[in-house]
Formats: C-alpha cells, structure tokens, sequence
C-alpha cells in the first residue's frame, strides 16, 4: 500500500450538492445509495436549537421593545431567509462552515479499491470522534460520499460561542475556537486542522495506511511556495464550486424549459375551459331572457282578452236586469178579470226576449265559470313572470361577472403570448446554454 496524503480543508458549504438534490456530472448515481449518512437535520431546526432559548433571553432582559429581536436568529445575523448554501453577514460572519476531509487521491485510493474501502472505515471513524473532539462545532450535516472518484467527507456545522454581554450563546468561530483551547489570532483555524489531521493519521495508521507528510516539510517546497500553493488549491476548489453551482443552474432552468410547453398547453386547455362554461351560462340567460319575453307577451294578451269577457258580462247583466224589470210590472183589474190582453206582436216580442233571456243566463253562467278559470290562469302566470324576474334579478350579477372573467381571460390570453414570444425572441434558451459553455471554459483556464 502506497503512501497517502491526507486533505483537510475548507468546504464552499452546498447542503443541495452534499444532500444529492442534484447530482453533478462527476457523481455515478447509481453508486449514490451507498453514500454514509451521519446526520442531516435542516439548518433552520439547527439554529433554532442553538440560540432560540438565547434569543428568548436576551428579550426578556430588555426594557426597550426596539431592543428586542423580532425575527428568528439566523434572519436578524445574516438579513435574509434560510439558505442551503454558507451565507456571510456584514461582520463576515458565516451561516456555517463545512471541512472536506479526503485519504489519498483518484490514483491511488479509487472507488471500488481495497484501499478504498479501508479509507471508508478510517474516514467512518474519524467523523464519529468528531463532535466529542469539537462540543463548539454543532455537526448538523455529514456525509461520506462514495459516489465520486474517491471517499471523502462533507462535515457542515455551526460554531457556537458564549458571551457575558449582548446575546450569550451567538455563531461565533472565533469564541468556538478560543473555548476549545486553540486561543486566538489568526492561527487557530490552522492549529485546529493540525491537531485534527493528527487525529485523522493516528487513525489510518491503526488501519495499516501510511500518511505521508505535508509538502511544506519535504523540502522541496518553500514556506512561500507552499502558501501559494495552498492559495491555488483554493481557487481551484472554489472554481469546483462554481461549476457545481452553475451545473445546478442549468440543471435547474432546463427543467423550466423543459416544461414551459407543458404550462403553456394547460392554460390554454384552463382558458377554454371557462370560455366554454362562459358560452354555456350565457345561453342559459339568453334563454330565460327569451322565456320571459313570451311569458309576459301571453299575460298580456290575457288581460286583454278578461277585460273583453268583463265587458261582455257586464252587458249582459244589464239585458237580464230589464227583464227582471218586465216581470215585475203590476197588471191592473180589467172586464175580463186578471188577464191581460196583448197584440199578437207583443206576445211574440216578450216571448222571445223570454228566450234570450233563459240563453243570457246561460251564457253568464259560462262566462263566470270561464272568467274565474281565466283569474286562476292569471295568477298562476305572474306568479311565474315573479319567479322569473326574481331569477333575473339573481343572475344579472352573474351575467356581470361572466363579462368580467372573460375580459380577464382575453387580457390573460394577451399577456401570456406575449411572455412567450418574448422568451422566444430573446432566445433564452440558447443564451443559457452559451453562457454556461463560456463561463465552464473560463473556470477550466
């Protein structure tokens, strides 16, 4: 077995790439399942643990409410909402930190070696001493990707430090760093990863593996050299990041390309939709408009034809009535006793004002009968034409409100056509894709 070096260095800090909820072209998905979870708990769980009971205290201390924080932890530090990415603050503070932590290379410890698999079971050890080793740095994410060219852990946590003033329990690196004995000034973070590679050596070499010592003491590096060095493999790990971030970009807007066509045809299949139940409730009133009309045009007609029936009966009435009047008249004593004695022609006028006067009564009874029939007929008619305007009066907000949909559809109609011949005219699609090829050429200079 060769010997390995050991890569202990700052992570750019991408939950999103760490926790795979999106792979870049360098991770074999199908070897994903086989990554080691130690802990993935969401930072804004993380950070409420930490410092909500603190924030709580540091109100209740406070007799000013303009003092007091009204918004979680994380918002007040950093101004804006949760990010799975590390966030800085104005006082350079960071959201979190993450350490890459690495045994051996591509070359000589490769997925699916056996040195590969003993790197696991050192790396495995390591992350479980981790917390222990550092109670000042809260792990709320760590994970062993074996996904990739070779073993290697994410571990993401957040440092916490205790304070006499202002908040006592705040995201502190500095604090973390003193409490756990490292002091201070600029070389804790280096001592820390020094005694930290220490830990991660003794390790592998209880596995058999033997870890080569640091560049800066072979000798062939000065001190000058190997900080500069150091600085590039940065910038290169930064420029990892940046690719990373980029595929998940593209990742991402393909995906919104990819359905747009799939949005357009719902709203369009939305739009007709209401059109068609628009059409269909506005026949219905078109109709009731058209059932009323011939309502009101029969009660009218019925009204007319009871007001001639009235007068028809009313003359009648009065034909009857003189009679009535004939019948009534007293007969004087005559030579020939109690008869009267007419002219042949006055018999026969009263003889057949006798008839007319039995078909009169007939007819009377016909045109009560009939005149009642007609009444009933009437209220049975407004009664409808009330139910029928009461209809209107209930729909006419209807009515108002279907023209309203439809302006709005037609005015949604306009606007998302001209969203997307924007898009189209603007060739965003190809623009992505030339930007994301130049920016990827420009990393890999």
């Amino acid at each position: 077995m060769s010997e390995k070096r050991l890569s202990h260095c700052q992570g750019k800090g991408s939950l999103t790439h760490n926790n795979r909820k999106f792979n870049a072209k360098n991770v074999d998905d199908t070897r994903t399942k086989n990554n080691i979870i130690f802990t993935q708990q969401p930072i804004e769980e993380a950070y409420e643990r930490l410092f909500g009971a603190a924030v709580e205290r540091y109100n209740a201390k406070q007799k000013r409410a303009d003092r007091k924080i009204k918004t979680s932890y994380f918002r007040h530090i950093f101004k804006r909402d949760i990010s799975q990415s590390v966030v800085t603050a104005a006082d350079k503070r960071k959201s979190f930190y993450e350490d890459v932590v690495q045994i051996g290379d591509m070359k000589n410890t490769g997925i699916g070696t056996p040195d590969a698999e003993i790197a696991t079971a050192c790396l495995t050890e390591y992350m479980h001493g981790f917390q222990k080793r550092n109670p000042n740095f809260y792990v709320f994410n760590a994970v062993l990707h074996l996904d990739e060219a070779t073993p290697h852990l994410h571990i993401d946590y957040i440092p916490v430090g205790h304070y006499k003033s202002g908040i006592d329990t705040r995201n502190g690196i500095a604090q973390a760093l003193k409490e756990m004995g490292y002091g201070s000034g600029k070389e804790t973070i280096a001592r820390w990863r020094e005694a930290e590679c220490k830990v991660l050596t003794e390790i592998c070499v209880r596995h058999g593996i033997q870890i080569a010592a640091p560049e800066k003491s072979r000798g062939s590096l000065t001190v000058e050299q190997y900080k500069e060095y150091a600085k590039v493999k940065e910038q290169v790990e930064e420029k990892k990041e940046e690719v990373a971030r980029l595929d998940e970009q593209a990742a991402y807007a393909d995906n919104l390309l990819k359905h747009r066509e799939e949005l357009r045809t719902q709203v369009d299949e939305i739009i007709d939709r209401l059109e068609e139940q628009y059409q269909e409730k506005n026949a219905a009133v078109a109709q009731l408009d058209e059932q009323i009309e011939e309502k009101s045009s029969a009660l009218t007609q019925t009204a007319a034809e009871l007001a001639d029936k009235q007068s028809l009966l009313e003359t009648s009435a009065a034909k009857v009535a003189k009679l009535k009047s004939i019948s009534e008249i007293e007969t004087g004593k005559t030579m020939f006793g109690g008869k009267v004695t007419l002219s042949r022609e006055d018999y026969g006028t009263l003889t057949d004002l006798a008839r007319k006067q039995i078909a009169v009564e007939n007819r009377e009874s016909e045109l009560t009968s009939e005149i009642a029939k007609l009444k009933k007929e009437n209220e049975q008619a407004a009664e409808q034409i009330n139910a029928q305007k009461q209809e209107i009066l209930r729909l006419y907000p209807l009515k108002e409100e279907l023209r309203k949909v439809k302006n709005e559809l037609s005015s949604l109609k306009v606007k998302f056509q001209k969203v997307m011949d924007f898009v189209e005219s603007m060739k965003f699609t190809q623009k992505l894709e030339e930007f994301l090829k130049t920016k990827k050429a420009a990393l890999k200079r």
